[in-house]
């Protein structure tokens, strides 16, 4: 082989071993840096490890009180069967607080098909109330065992008309009520936490401490108190036809303790309905009887003085209290079949006229009569009762000589007493006597410094001067 040839076989081999080394350089070049962004990727990994493992502690302390919190947690947070009960739960809380239920719609989740722990339920309530049943109602949701939210909530006030005709304020209420359903179960997997009843009996204090701040801490609300309902027009009339010497308040109060004692007499007929016996009807009866009396004779007294002059007030009165007392005296007369009133009634409307008698208010003695006067005809021959039919007519009869002598015009001018000599009195511009007569049944019966005593239809009266 020539000299040439072997060079050129030299420099070929070299060249193949060149190309090789090169192709060998570039590849490993590439593993190099295949190997160098590992590194790199495996120190962010090792970054993130490190802080998660910073982080485990504090997240474990989480789990183990959020673990051991659940069934409070379950507690405040209704399961689904519960969820399925609000509806109960708000007619409830309306009949609780006397508002007015008119719409009750569920409302979807915004969230929609999101997966958490937590679903929210929420509804849209629309109601009719006064400012302070729309408390009262909150309060009731406020102070729930379960966990519910009003996120908002809408007033419209009830406008001066209707205040006016139906005595009470119906404003109309629409507001959002919200709740979650805790899911415990669901579609997690709990995590296992190494040492958990040792590191759980480390954190107990922390535990109770939120255990406590879950628990329900509600203010008590107190009701009206005496306020002025702040969404009814003020300019609904205060006083209505005429003065009062009474406040807002006060005939508020005095109406509201009215209404509270007609429910109490409904609850007596009630038991006059459910009595399984004679005896215990008479006993349920006289009970009646008597709540009535002092009602009629107090209302009596409330419509005499022209104390309730606030429209709400009044109408509030006449719709809950008259209307009340008369269909209960229907309902009793209904059940007395036409024998006349029973002796405990007769016995209740003989003692509130003679309170009224005591006190000189001779025209409601006669309004107290007129609740039996009618059937006094049917207990003439019964020998229990006619006597009270004999006092009731006295009475009666009584209190109207007495408002008849008020009638009548006396004017007396003065009076001459002395001594030795007949006492004598200028009265309607005539000089009179001891045993004189003015009109058919007006006979002067006494003189003295500061009155003159009349007999007047087998009464004796004293007009003052």
């Amino acid at each position: 082989m020539s000299d040439r040839k072997i060079w050129l076989a030299v420099l070929g081999g070299g060249a193949l071993v060149a190309a090789g080394l090169v192709a060998a350089i570039t590849v490993e070049n590439g593993r190099i840096g295949q190997a160098r962004e590992r590194v790199a990727e495996l120190g962010g990994e090792i970054e993130t490890s490190r802080a998660l493992v910073s982080k485990t502690p504090q997240l474990e302390r989480e789990v183990i009180v959020l673990r051991e919190l659940a069934e409070v947690i379950q507690g405040i947070l209704p399961d689904e069967d519960d969820v399925n009960n609000l509806v109960r739960t708000f007619q409830r809380f309306s009949e609780d607080s006397d508002v007015r239920i008119r719409a009750l719609k569920k409302k979807p989740d915004p969230r929609g098909e999101q997966e958490t722990a937590f679903d929210k339920v929420a509804y849209t309530l629309t109601l009719e109330s006064d400012a302070f049943q729309f408390l009262d109602f909150l309060d009731l949701l406020e102070s729930h065992s379960r966990f519910m939210r009003v996120p908002r909530f809408k007033i419209t006030a009830a406008d001066r008309t209707q205040v006016e005709e139906d005595g009470f304020a119906a404003h109309k209420v629409q507001l959002d009520i919200e709740t979650f359903v805790y899911d415990r179960d669901g579609s997690f997997r709990p995590a296992r936490i190494e040492g958990y009843d040792r590191k759980r009996t480390l954190m107990v204090g922390e535990i109770n401490r939120r255990r406590g701040d879950l628990l329900v801490s509600a203010y008590e609300y107190l009701g009206a108190r005496g306020r002025r309902d702040p969404w009814v027009d003020p300019r609904v009339p205060v006083h209505g036809d005429g003065e009062t010497a009474l406040t807002v308040k006060e005939q508020m109060d005095i109406v509201r303790g009215l209404v509270e004692r007609m429910e109490a007499a409904r609850g007596s007929w009630a038991a006059v309905e459910a009595s399984s016996n004679v005896v215990e009807e008479m006993v349920a009866r006289a009970d009646l009887e008597q709540m009535l009396a002092h009602l009629e004779e107090d209302l009596r007294r409330v419509e005499a003085e022209g104390a309730i002059r606030y429209v709400p007030s009044r109408r509030r009165l006449e719709l809950e209290v008259f209307e009340g007392v008369a269909g209960l005296r229907r309902a009793l007369a209904a059940t007395e079949g036409g024998r006349g009133p029973s002796v405990e009634k007769l016995a209740e409307v003989l003692e509130a006229m003679n309170r009224h008698l005591g006190r000189e208010e001779y025209d409601l003695v006669l309004d107290a009569f007129r609740l039996v006067d009618e059937e006094l005809q049917y207990i003439e021959a019964d020998r229990a009762r006619a006597p009270y039919a004999v006092e009731l007519r006295r009475r009666a009869g009584l209190a109207r000589t007495v408002l008849e002598f008020d009638e009548i015009e006396v004017d007396v001018g003065m009076v001459a007493i002395v001594a030795g000599a007949p006492s004598v009195a200028l009265i309607n511009g005539s000089t009179r006597r001891v045993g004189d007569m003015l009109g058919g049944e007006l006979i002067i019966r006494d003189i003295r410094t500061d009155e003159i005593e009349f007999l007047f239809k087998g009464v004796i009266l004293a007009r003052r001067f």
